[in-house]
């Protein structure tokens, strides 16, 4: 077993450089690894390299978490069906696959495949990134990206045999794809003819057209950078393009009538004005010409708005569903057809963070009942057929449960898996066993909320063995992971993940806090914890871990952290305050230097989220919590991994790499601080080997920190052995 001492990490040369910011003075010792290329950032980085390989050799029971999590992670998934033209689409993850595959169902039920990324590459390192289908289901535009990189290819295949029948449309970011009816065309987002890097225009592709050839039909309205989000009627009469001006509490809805009549010259006119109404607003299209609004606008947890033909361009719309008192509009689906009595309305909430779907008149929106789901978990997908029926379809999925399909049907009020089986009975209690059948030990998830230290209470789930209680107080501490996200408005809600299950399994807890930032509540939430607030995400997190010491479920030795992207920021900014409260810390992909955030990867994008440091206020706010900056000589830091690629083009590898340095430099604890560094993947996963690779060194590392033995030697009481 290797030495746990600061001796072994490589040495870095530390600049004296300091500038003056805005007044302020800002210190970058590091800066020169931001050059991944240079001779000396290449020797350094695989000077690091070498140390992590030896301290993961030297992880005692990193094999049997490999093996765990491999057991646990054989499961088929299939996606929530898509309808088109009478063919159903699925996308399907199949046990011992890299890559997803891509499957049509014709109204006769013979199933083919459209395309299986894993044959496209002999490494399998391309991943279908998204897919549409045609409105006549007859082509599919699938979109792949190789190595996780976020520069996707666009490919339209037949899908009857698989063929492509077009040349890709290169260069896109995982752009949405809207149909015109006849599959002659489609609206996609693609990078603009001119302007700086990263600027996007709406275009409109012809199949069998040079993709340079493509016209550009919105955009110009727009200045600077700006997401697009495209909504189109079957019949092509509307189209609706939604603005959002970097990751905002707030967008722009412009509509385009009759764009089938010429598609390369729509006539635009503004539906909602975000800038004015300060809210977030998506609408839904009906065949007869109306629509719906789902707002924030005057309803924080959101309302579903709707109107006829005539009132599309903005006036006249009317409530429908009102905000409820306590839970958050997550989606909806339009349900008739000869078998109801009349129009349906599926609404989908999130209660405390747990999915609830409730059934309204279409008329008047009076709530009719709910629709019994499989346990208290999370909803996704909810999707009906375009040309309408009695049915719809969504994912169902908790910590104990791999996601899964069901079919909801209107007419009868029954939910059934999908497809096939029996129904389902009602919805099940909040605490509930979440054992699965390939699972040694029965599982159970509570709820609790604790206090933040300005008195606001806080979601936090716990995952453990139901032979082990989870009761504050109760028992022995026991190996702890947390963790969150908090940011971007994403929620923290119950999902199958092997890495929770096996911790778990071996008689750790698993917790999962919804702290600011995130979407649980809402957009208020949201705003609760970004910008110049971001701070109040951090301090969310560490009171979650101070509630778990202080009720003795775990103690400062055996309490673990790890987030990923903006939750990696949230990880080793609350390390940098409380590194007392921690064993191990484990960033994957973090954002690190928030001074220089917007240089790297599409940080500049992000603004909105986290501020600007052109802004002499916004800068102060993120110096504030900005982990780089946060770190000081002689504290005493628990064993860190930094997790990153070099490839990553969305934070960007710089840092990972000036924060590995940083904490390698100052900390006085015999702890050691790693970096684990891929060439490839990106910010997202090249394949299910790399993402299983990655979940299995993370959760080594932690357990080996805390004391938690592998699942198939953990003791009773989950103490080491």
């Amino acid at each position: 077993m290797l030495p746990e001492t600061t001796s072994v990490h490589p040495p870095a040369a530390r600049e004296n450089l300091v500038e003056i910011v805005h007044g302020l003075p800002v210190a970058d010792p590091y800066r020169w690894l931001e050059d991944l290329d240079s001779d000396a950032s290449r020797a350094w980085a695989e000077a690091q390299d070498t140390l992590f390989a030896a301290y993961r050799a030297a992880w005692p029971d990193r094999d049997a978490w490999d093996e765990r999590l491999k057991a646990l992670a054989v499961t088929r998934r299939v996606s929530a069906p898509v309808w088109r033209g009478g063919r159903h689409f699925t996308e399907r993850h199949l046990p011992g696959r890299d890559q997803a595959v891509l499957y049509a169902t014709g109204a006769d039920g013979t199933e083919r495949t459209v395309v299986d990324a894993g044959t496209l590459e002999p490494r399998g390192r391309v991943r279908l990134a998204g897919w549409r289908p045609s409105w006549e289901g007859d082509l599919v535009a699938c979109q792949f990206a190789v190595d996780g990189a976020d520069v996707t290819r666009l490919v339209v295949y037949t899908t009857d045999d698989g063929e492509a029948v077009d040349e890709p449309v290169e260069g896109l970011r995982h752009s949405p794809v809207a149909w015109l009816p006849g599959g002659k065309a489609f609206y996609y987002v693609g990078p603009a003819a001119e302007g700086p890097d990263g600027m996007l225009r709406v275009k409109l592709h012809h199949l069998g057209r040079a993709a340079v050839e493509d016209e550009e039909v919105f955009g110009e309205q727009v200045d600077g950078f700006a997401y697009f989000g495209l909504t189109i009627a079957p019949d092509g009469d509307r189209l609706v393009v939604s603005v959002a001006r970097g990751i905002t509490h707030h967008n722009d809805l412009w509509l385009a009538e009759t764009p089938v009549n010429d598609p390369a010259r729509p006539v635009w006119q503004r539906l909602a004005d975000g800038a004015e109404t300060r809210a977030l607003a998506s609408i839904r299209l009906h065949r007869d010409g109306g629509g719906r609004l789902h707002t924030d606008r005057g309803a924080p947890r959101g309302r579903i708005l709707v109107t006829d033909r005539t009132a599309v361009r903005g006036d006249g719309w009317r409530e429908l569903v009102a905000q409820a008192p306590d839970a958050a509009l997550d989606d909806s689906v339009l349900l008739d057809g000869p078998a109801l009595a009349e129009p349906l309305l599926l609404v989908c909430w999130s209660r405390s963070a747990t999915s609830r779907i409730t059934v309204h008149r279409a008329t008047d929106g009076e709530r009719i009942r709910e629709v019994p789901l499989p346990g208290s978990g999370t909803v996704r997908a909810l999707r009906g057929r375009p040309e309408g029926g009695h049915e719809a379809w969504f994912t169902y999925t908790d910590f104990g449960k791999p996601p899964a399909v069901f079919v909801f049907d209107a007419a009868t009020g029954r939910v059934a898996p999908w497809p096939g089986r029996d129904a389902l009975p009602g919805p099940q209690t909040t605490e509930e066993p979440a054992g699965a059948s390939e699972s040694p030990a029965e599982l159970l998830t509570r709820q609790v909320r604790y206090e933040a230290d300005d008195g606001t209470p806080i979601l936090l789930f716990l995952l453990g063995r139901a032979d082990q209680p989870l009761s504050p107080r109760t028992g022995q501490p026991r190996p702890a992971l947390l963790t969150a996200y908090g940011g971007f408005g994403v929620p923290m809600r119950p999902a199958y993940a092997p890495s929770a299950r096996a911790w778990a399994e071996a008689g750790g807890v698993y917790a999962v806090a919804c702290v600011r930032g995130g979407g649980e509540h809402g957009n208020a939430w949201h705003a609760a914890g970004c910008g110049a607030a971001k701070s109040r995400a951090v301090d969310d997190l560490n009171d979650a871990a101070r509630y778990l010491i202080d009720h003795g479920i775990t103690a400062p030795d055996r309490l673990a952290a790890t987030g990923q992207s903006n939750g990696g920021l949230l990880v080793t900014a609350a390390l940098t305050r409380r590194p007392d409260l921690y064993a191990a810390v484990a960033a994957i992909g973090p954002l690190c230097d928030m001074a220089r955030y917007e240089r790297f990867g599409i940080g500049h994008t992000w603004t909105a989220e986290y501020g600007t440091a052109a802004d002499p206020g916004q800068l102060e706010a993120l110096l504030a919590y900005s982990p780089y900056h946060q770190v000081r000589p002689g504290s005493r830091y628990p064993a860190v991994l930094l997790c990153g690629a070099d490839t990553d083009q969305r934070t960007g590898a710089q840092h990972v790499r000036k924060m590995c340095a940083a904490l390698q430099y100052t900390t006085a604890s015999p702890a050691p601080v790693l970096m684990r560094r891929t060439t490839t993947g990106g910010h997202a996963h090249a394949s299910a080997r790399t993402a299983h690779d990655l979940t299995a060194d993370v959760t080594a590392f932690l357990a080996y920190h805390t004391g938690l033995p592998a699942p198939t030697s953990a003791a009773a009481d989950g103490s080491p052995r």
